[in-house]
């Protein structure tokens, strides 16, 4: 375990953002509502016979809840490196536990936070400048294939490029097939920003001109960030929580989306903070972090 490293690498991503003006908040690991994201499902646990507690608790999969409530009313910029858990497999580069970085600024969008990105690699060393691609150029580039929202043309265009499926595929599980093949040539040259997502896969970013605000970063084939435009309209949130919620057996957050009623313009970035340290020292895993080894 690289002990030293690891925490100076910590020490360098606190300074760079407290130097920015951001606000370090720290916020509760266990909570009574569960994060509603797309494809990440939340650990549990049980709580009956404890007083004056719920009979269920999550621990969150991010820090998004809490920091989005604070927000709401402080309407400050906020930063907060810590722990999150994740129902994955365990692999070279997921552990159902991970150091998470997530932070807001307040009137910005997912542009400036590109830039900030980009001036926050260099400071931890990173040479190259960064490049930007639109998904459905990488799709066209690395998969040979038209992406298009449309789930007809979609498969229309996979058939024409020799991609077999079934019927039963839908369109969301058949672009997540061709974009786990499309992320292993990203960011090998340089550091690349992929923007442009569909907007039916926009999470909670705000969508203009059919796309939203969204973007990926990848860094030798790993994705490391993943930011956007927050979707400030208290409705539009309460639509897509309850999308998100379908055939899952979770609660909705109603404390999360009240606080939309005083949220401000803003834009908010994760990383997961290994995947970073493991391209920055150039190793091939997350495993130089193990349990109690």
């Amino acid at each position: 375990m690289l002990v030293k490293e690891w925490s100076e690498f910590l020490d360098k991503v606190r300074s760079f953002f407290k130097r920015r003006g951001y606000f370090e908040v720290d916020t509760s690991i266990l909570q009574p509502y569960p994060n509603i994201d797309p494809h990440v499902e939340p650990f549990s646990i049980d709580t009956e016979g404890l007083a004056d507690c719920p009979k269920r608790l999550w621990l969150r999969t991010s820090p998004e809840n809490s920091m989005k409530k604070l927000l709401s009313k402080y309407q400050m910029d906020i930063f907060q490196i810590g722990k999150v858990f994740r129902k994955d497999p365990c692999g070279r580069l997921h552990r159902p536990e991970f150091t998470m970085l997530e932070w807001y600024k307040v009137g910005q969008d997912y542009k400036y936070l590109m830039k900030e990105i980009e001036e926050f690699l260099k400071y931890l060393g990173f040479s190259e400048d960064c490049e930007v691609i639109r998904l459905e150029h990488a799709f066209e580039e690395y998969a040979g294939v038209i992406l298009s929202e449309d789930e007809e043309i979609f498969k229309n265009n996979l058939i024409a490029y020799g991609h077999p499926f079934s019927d039963q595929e839908d369109w969301e599980t058949l672009f997540y097939r061709i974009y786990i093949e499309v992320e292993r040539h990203l960011g090998h040259e340089k550091p690349t920003f992929i923007t442009h997502f569909p907007s039916r896969i926009g999470a909670y970013a705000k969508v203009k001109d059919g796309y939203a605000e969204r973007f990926e970063l990848y860094i030798k084939g790993v994705e490391i960030a993943n930011g956007w435009t927050e979707e400030t309209s208290k409705s539009e949130i309460e639509r897509r929580m309850k999308l998100y919620l379908q055939g899952r057996d979770l609660p909705v957050d109603e404390e999360l989306i009240k606080a939309y009623e005083n949220f401000p313009p803003c834009a908010g970035c994760s990383i997961g903070l290994e995947r970073l340290f493991m391209v920055l020292m150039g190793l091939n895993s997350i495993d130089f972090i193990c349990w109690d080894k």
